[in-house]
């Protein structure tokens, strides 16, 4: 019964030996993707922002460039068009000296749409946009802790939001 336990422990100890490092560094590499993807971005969204378009070209680069984390990702853009209304009371017609203001969103489906028809999409000044970067994929440190735990963890474990006002139109 000694040499079992000593046996035993050897492999535990080779086990933890070799699995923490390597989960260690997996869990490393899914930071240094979340940071690389957070960056990448943010140069995308700030790109709209300025340019107050977004093309074909533009999305293939963004989307090349974060499958270099060798991760798949579901990307989410919503473009809120700011939209002010005057209001004007309903049985003289007179102007009420107020106004009405409400976001109209698009959503990716229709912003792919006019990339199909060979056109460019474009933002106006004042609008916001939203870009969601979620990877759908498992990552290394996933599968390894769920090796290592023997319970399911979430695929979700690299998440980007970032987004702000188009500052401008060079349309």
């Amino acid at each position: 019964m000694d040499a079992f336990s000593k046996i035993a422990g050897i492999f535990i100890s080779v086990t933890v030996m070799f699995f923490g490092p390597l989960l260690y560094m997996a869990q490393k590499q899914d930071a240094v993707s979340q940071i690389y993807v957070s960056n990448e971005t943010a140069q995308f969204v700030d790109n709209i922002k300025n340019t107050g378009f977004l093309n074909r070209n533009m999305y293939g680069d963004f989307i090349r460039k974060i499958d270099n984390t060798n991760n798949l990702y579901n990307i989410k853009i919503i473009h809120s068009h700011r939209i002010v209304e005057p209001l004007y009371d309903e049985d003289t017609g007179t102007f009420l000296n107020d106004y009405d203001i409400y976001y109209r969103n698009t959503y990716q489906d229709e912003i792919m749409n006019t990339f199909d028809k060979g056109e460019e999409y474009y933002f106006s000044q004042g609008d916001f946009i939203s870009v969601t970067v979620v990877n759908r994929s498992g990552t290394l440190a996933v599968k390894l802790m769920e090796l290592f735990y023997s319970s399911d963890i979430p695929d979700e474990q690299i998440l980007v939001t970032y987004g702000g006002m188009i500052r401008d139109e060079i349309y």
